[in-house]
Formats: C-alpha cells, structure tokens, sequence
C-alpha cells in the first residue's frame, strides 16, 4: 500500500468515536438541508444562483426597508418569475394573481407571517389562516363593509363631516403638515363605521390626536417577525421606537374598551352588530376592533398623503381643474360614487400608492403547484407583489406617470382591470376597501371642490416609498402643504 494509503488509514484509526457521530451528524445535516432546498427543481426557475441557498438577503433588504424595489428590480432582470430566497418565489403576472388569491384562494394558505397581525395573541380575520375559520369570522362582518351599508346617508354623513374638519385644520395654518392630518381622518372614519356615535375626534381633540402620533410614527419593520429576541433587545436599548408605537397601541386600546363599554352605538356600525350576536366571542370582538382601527389608519392615511402631494404639483394643475368641475356638479355624498373622473383619480391612486404595495404571501399546497410554467415545491412562500403587478407595462403606459385618463380609456381596460389588486383578490381581499374609497372620494370633494393645494414653502421632507409591515408610507413621515381657494 502507497505511503499515502497508509496515512490515511492512521488518521481513520485515530478518528475518536465523538468525531464519527459529529462527522455523522453534520453529513446527515448537511444532506438534509441540500434536499430541502428542492434543487432539481428550482434550479429551473430564474433568478439569483446565491437567493437559492438562503433568506438572509430578502432579512436583509426588509431590514433597510427596500424589499419592494429590490423585488422590482430583480423582476425587470429575470422577468414575471423570480426565485427570490431559498423558500420564496414571486410572481408578477395576471394568471399567478388569479392561482394564488383568488381561484386557489382555499389552497394557498397564509403563512405565519401573519400572526405579528394577531391582537393579544387573539386570531382576527386578516390573521386567520384556516379558510373555514375565515370564512366563519367574515359572515357577520361582510354586511357592514358592503359599498350599499358605506353609501348609507348615516355612514357618509358621518366621513363627510371629518373631511370637512380636515379642511378646516389644514386652513388654520399656512404650512398644513397633511401626513399628520390625514391620518387622524384616516382614524376618525374607521372609527365612525366601527363605533359612531363615539368615533375618536383626532383632528380637533389633542388627547384623541395623540394616538395619532404615537401610533403612525413608529418606524415598524419585520424583524419582530425573523429575530423577536434580538428585536426586543434592540427596543430595550432604543427604547423611543418600541415605546411609541406600544403606547400608540395601548392608547387606542383603552379607548376602544371604554368605547365597547358603552350600550348606544349607532346601527349603522360593526359594533352594534356584533354585539347583537351571541355566538362572536368578546375577545374576537376586540381583536376585530384593534385590527380594523390599526390597518385602517395606515393604508387609507399614506395613500391619501402621496396623492394630495401629487394633486400639489405644477404638472398636475389640468387633473385639478378637471376634478374640480366634476366635484362641483355633486349636491351629495352618494353622487361622488358615480363621478367617473373622481373615480379615475382615486383608482390611479390605488394603483401607484396602494395600502399594501409589499407582498401578501401564501404557501403552496403539500404536493406543489405549477405556476405560470414553473413547478413549485409545497410549502413554498409565493405571492405577487402589488407595487410590480401595478407597473406592468402593457397594461399601464408610462407605468410611474400619474395619469388618471387612463381608466376612462375602453382601449386595454381588460388587461388593467386584471392586475389591478390594490386590496388583494379572492375572498380574502381587504373587507375595508369601500370604505377607503369612500373617504377617498369624500376627502378630494372637501379640499378640491373649493381649494388647490400646493408645497409649502417649509416642505423638506423626503416623500420616497419607505417599506414598513406590507404597506410603504413617506420616508419623512411629513407632507406640508398651503390651502388656497380655488379662485385664487
């Protein structure tokens, strides 16, 4: 035997039994991991070699708050389909939205992502994973949401009344700071349809204004979800961020129990009705309330933000004058419903500022899936991130412009119709979503039947796309602005 055998042999023999098994273990680790990877397969769909081994980089770009661009980017490079860690695909295409939201919609379950949504660790209807449990959760709810139960005079009467307040606070002041303001309109009307006639009052009540700002300030990323340990000791050594956003929540928290303590909520609410059941435990009941306060605040009041910016700039002086002359032919709220060129800016609004522009993930069926061509392993995260779906070139011409003509054009309105998701699809879509076009609507009347806005002179604030929990909200988290009469 060569010298060479020999000494190989001597290094086995010397081997410890403790070096087997750890040589053992790791091997059957490492064989393991390889096979979790399902490399025969995904090695077939584009994207990244290195996104194929890991998640670290989607932690990564999540932490610094650019998944969506990343994402985006990553699409224009590899095109519709995007292998984008070693568990998760994205898609950007009508046929993955449809399969994956809304005809797979029982299939596709939601991930645990979705559990930082759970109140208390109460499950609610955004949090609910199980299609039956969802379903049972939505029937008593559905009604009260419905575009019939928002155009009700009651319910109008009530959103009209906090976008008239909002004029009258952005008039009191040269340099109106709107971030601000169209959050605490944003919290006033979720809480009306919730809970009127003890809806909170933060644009005129400093106490109820202050859950505005604890609550909409907090920089909230999703690393309570990948690290909650190493998160909570980061809180406990930059104790502001944690704090404003707990004391946000606990501030709302207090006010929604004395709120449901009270016997004489309009008819009109989610709260009478389900007080009126006996079979919807109290404690879902609350979850429900927490949920509906939380995530209408953020998505309708950053929307609203980034589009009164855009109606503020010297390109948009037409699309004013147009929504002016059609806002000024309405004699009520229920007309805004059917002015096509109102609905027109609204729609464009959602389009490029949606309430979630992040991407609502689901995992595939054990067995897995064929999907736009490629077969994805179950188990898989997937989804289609709104924010690419909604810049698809072929279906929105000059895809970054603000064009609201665009969804009076019968030409290609198939295919926008199509990807256009701003609230998800399916039966699991955002419940609230007539009401956010109803105070959408109701707010462009209030400020742009009678006024135009423009920068104010002390506006600085950085306006970018800044990714928080599945939706984007302004970098500054500031947006001043000066009212002017229209005439003016």
């Amino acid at each position: 035997m060569s010298e060479w055998g020999t000494n190989i042999q001597q290094h086995v023999k010397d081997l410890r039994p403790v070096s087997l098994i750890v040589i053992l273990v790791v091997a059957i680790g490492l064989g393991w991991w390889l096979k979790s990877l399902h490399l025969p397969t995904t090695f077939k769909i584009p994207g990244p070699w290195y996104l194929k081994f890991t998640n670290l980089c989607v932690i990564y770009v999540e932490a610094l708050g650019h998944r969506r661009e990343w994402i985006h980017q990553l699409h224009l490079k590899y095109g519709p389909v995007v292998q984008i860690a070693h568990n998760e695909v994205s898609f950007v295409s009508y046929t993955a939205a449809k399969q994956i939201y809304v005809s797979g919609s029982k299939d596709f379950e939601k991930t645990d992502f979705y559990d930082i949504f759970q109140q208390r660790g109460h499950i609610n209807l955004f949090t609910a994973r199980d299609p039956h449990v969802h379903a049972k959760i939505k029937k008593p709810l559905a009604d009260r949401y419905s575009n019939s139960n928002i155009l009700k005079s009651k319910v109008m009467d009530s959103i009209a009344e906090r976008a008239q307040e909002f004029v009258k606070q952005c008039l009191a002041t040269r340099s109106a700071d709107v971030y601000l303001y169209l959050h605490a309109y944003a919290l006033d009307c979720v809480t009306s349809m919730l809970f009127h006639p003890y809806n909170a009052h933060s644009l005129d009540r400093k106490h109820d204004r202050d859950m505005v700002h604890l609550f909409s300030y907090a920089n909230v990323r999703e690393g309570n979800y990948y690290f909650p340990a190493l998160m909570s000791v980061y809180y406990a050594m930059v104790p502001g961020q944690q704090d404003k956003r707990t004391r946000g929540r606990d501030q709302l928290r207090r006010y929604m129990d004395e709120t449901l303590a009270k016997s004489d909520h309009s008819d009109f609410t989610l709260v009478s009705r389900l007080k009126s059941l006996e079979d919807f435990p109290e404690s879902l009941t609350r979850a429900e309330c927490m949920d509906h306060m939380g995530a209408g605040v953020e998505t309708t009041g950053d929307c609203l933000c980034f589009l009164l910016r855009e109606l503020s700039q010297p390109r948009s002086g037409p699309i004013v004058m147009s929504l002016r002359r059609e806002l000024q032919t309405a004699t009520s709220q229920q007309d805004l419903a059917n002015l096509s060129y109102l609905n027109a800016v609204v729609q464009e609004a959602l389009r490029l500022w949606a309430p979630g522009t992040l991407t609502l993930p689901r995992h595939v069926p054990s067995g897995g899936r064929l999907i736009d061509g490629y077969m994805i392993p179950g188990n898989i995260i997937v989804g289609v991130p709104s924010y690419s779906l909604h810049r698809l070139d072929y279906a929105f011409s000059e895809p970054f412009k603000f064009i609201p003509e665009r969804w009076l054009n019968d030409e290609g309105s198939v295919d926008r119709q199509r990807v256009f998701l701003p609230f998800g699809g399916g039966s699991r879509q955002c419940i609230g979503k007539f009401l956010a076009q109803a105070e959408m609507r109701s707010l462009l009347h209030a400020v742009y039947s009678r006024y135009r806005t423009i920068p104010a002179k002390d506006m600085d604030a950085c306006m970018d796309l800044d990714d928080q929990v599945l939706v984007s909200r302004p970098k500054g988290t500031s947006c001043k602005l000066e009212f002017v009469p229209a005439e003016a």
